[in-house]
């Protein structure tokens, strides 16, 4: 996987089951779609979507099938 540095966060509002029913993790430095401020959870810094899933999924292991990446700003990691 490519890296693609950057600071990662993941929005514990899951989406509407149009849009996959998912909990996304966002690059926080380059995604034009972040959750609001109060609704993110600081993952920290990774080389590239799939670190930061994974790191996701290690501190919400319930939402573990859930969690993928933004379409806009991770696409490889988003499920959709």
């Amino acid at each position: 996987m490519e890296i693609e540095i950057g600071h990662y966060i993941l929005n514990p509002q899951q989406q509407g089951k149009a849009s996959g029913g998912n909990y996304e993790i966002h690059n926080a430095d380059t995604c034009p779609h972040l959750p609001d401020q109060t609704h993110a959870l600081t993952l920290g810094h990774f080389n590239n979507c799939q670190l930061a899933i994974d790191e996701a999924k290690r501190r919400v292991p319930k939402w573990a099938d859930l969690i993928d990446g933004c379409a806009w700003c991770c696409p490889k990691c988003n499920k959709d």
